[in-house]
């Protein structure tokens, strides 16, 4: 007997009957009012983020009011939810390498960023990476194309070790923050350094990993074409086109690549430090309007949101702003299975931070599962649907378990299908067909050994491809399904032995 019998991936609409002899395990969504229905869903590289800054040479900040922050990312971790608020299980993670800019990393200064994605790991939380030299605080320093790519080199296994706690690799380096302006040399106005830089960074990433740079123009200098597909993009200046900086708006020459670099690779960004927080000029304190937020990381298919930017103006703002499904569908905006129904069918409000917070990137959730039980075998039909935001930008294995009651693997099959293909719905801001998501169908054969018996479970399991062992492994937006084995259960079956 094949060990997968036949594989299917498929968006048309659910089967609503089974064939005879098959069984049917209906699943439904979080409602407000369920058991930690109200708590964030906890997925790999997506959802809200805070952020912390070390210098690598000590683990000490490079901002005088940071100076007694705790070198252990662990404690600083803590810190963070304490001063924003829960809701993030990823931070922007800066590490300057000032004091290294023109000679090699030292091996004192790579433990102590292992030191430090070791305390992430211990936090559960994953990194949106970035290193830079410049703080906009020291003197500039004169670092050259070559220093960037031989710190690229030194960096890249240190990051390979730890891919399972980072999100993404930020293009960084260049100019003050890694924000690609004004560095000494220039080298971000020069198309063979930009050129340069991004094949280094691109041939360093772990596999499925992407990074980012912040402006289209920018992406446009690289010549090598073949590393685009790893390219995404983040904005540090989110705004809705208020200011100067927002250039993620429609009337800017670079919406299109937003438009199209979005559906595939991974995005992320922040709103302006507010008055309350920063005396720079730059800094911006009128509420950013959630609904329409919403409706902007939608369209351009948002990953990660920074919480610790804006976070004494905008932040508390959408913490009381509620919303309602039809007001959410009147946007043209996703409406995941009774997130804004409770277990009396009533309606119930949900807040914008609520909502931005739960459809950063992908949801995926199960609809119904169907199985038999044959001899020897069983065959599983699991429908799935994503609410998200965003399809998923990384590739990951599915596949399909049998388990038995103490959650351990009596049998597994992979199945042929790319999540990357469980696409959301169609773009608020655009012409997209705004209905509601296409339903993917996922199938294959488990095989029993002879001699099973008794209650079995059934799951679909999505794991860390590069650690599976200790990577986070992606969880479905339902109430109904059950988490053993680091795997979603979606049905159970009586196995007699035969």
């Amino acid at each position: 007997m094949q060990l997968l019998q036949h594989t299917r991936e498929s968006t048309t609409a659910a089967r609503a009957m089974a064939r005879p002899g098959w069984e049917v395990t209906q699943h439904r969504g979080i409602r407000p009012d369920d058991v930690n229905g109200r708590d964030p869903l906890a997925n790999p590289r997506r959802g809200y983020r805070y952020e912390m800054s070390y210098n690598a040479i000590d683990l000490t900040s490079p901002w005088a009011n940071e100076q007694d922050q705790p070198a252990d990312a662990a404690q600083r971790l803590t810190a963070l939810e304490a001063e924003y608020g829960p809701g993030a299980d990823l931070t922007q993670l800066y590490f300057y390498l000032w004091d290294f800019a023109t000679t090699e990393l030292p091996p004192s200064a790579l433990d102590n960023i292992e030191r430090v994605f070791a305390g992430l790991r211990a936090k559960g939380y994953q990194a949106v990476l970035r290193f830079a030299y410049d703080d906009g605080v020291r003197a500039e320093q004169r670092y050259t194309v070559q220093h960037i790519q031989r710190h690229i080199a030194q960096l890249a296994p240190v990051v390979a070790r730890n891919s399972d706690v980072v999100a993404v690799w930020q293009a960084g380096f260049l100019g003050a923050w890694g924000e690609w302006a004004g560095s000494h040399y220039r080298h971000e106005t020069y198309s063979d350094a930009v050129t340069a830089i991004m094949t280094s960074l691109v041939q360093a990433l772990p596999p499925g990993m992407h990074t980012q740079m912040r402006y289209a123009a920018k992406r446009d200098m690289v010549t090598n074409r073949s590393i685009l597909d790893r390219i995404g993009f983040h904005n540090d200046y989110i705004t809705l086109g208020g200011g100067l900086w927002d250039y993620y708006v429609p009337s800017d020459a670079g919406w299109p690549a937003y438009l199209d670099v979005s559906s595939t690779r991974a995005m992320d960004g922040e709103m302006p430090w507010d008055k309350g927080q920063s005396t720079d000029p730059y800094a911006w304190s009128t509420v950013i309007p959630g609904p329409d937020t919403a409706r902007r990381l939608q369209t351009l298919r948002w990953d990660t949101l920074s919480i610790a930017h804006n976070a004494t103006v905008t932040v508390p703002a959408w913490k009381q702003d509620l919303l309602t499904g039809q007001q959410v569908r009147d946007a043209l905006l996703p409406v995941s299975d009774g997130y804004f129904r409770n277990a009396a069918g009533a309606s119930v409000e949900r807040t914008v931070f609520e909502y931005i917070r739960d459809h950063l990137g992908y949801r995926i959730e199960t609809r119904a599962a169907r199985h038999a039980a044959f001899r020897g075998e069983i065959p599983v039909e699991v429908d799935v649907v994503n609410r998200g935001f965003a399809a998923p930008k990384e590739p990951r294995p599915v596949g399909l378990l049998l388990l038995d009651g103490a959650a351990r693997p009596v049998s597994s099959v992979p199945v042929a299908v790319d999540w990357r293909n469980w696409l959301p719905q169609g773009r608020a801001e655009t012409a997209d067909d705004h209905g509601a998501p296409g339903t993917t169908t996922i199938s294959g054969s488990l095989p029993v050994p002879s001699g099973t018996r008794g209650r079995h479970h059934i799951a679909v399991a999505l794991p860390d491809p590069a650690h599976p062992g200790r990577g986070r492994a992606v969880r479905f937006a339902n109430a109904t399904t059950g988490w053993l084995g680091n795997a979603n259960v979606v049905a159970t079956v009586d196995l007699d032995g035969r």
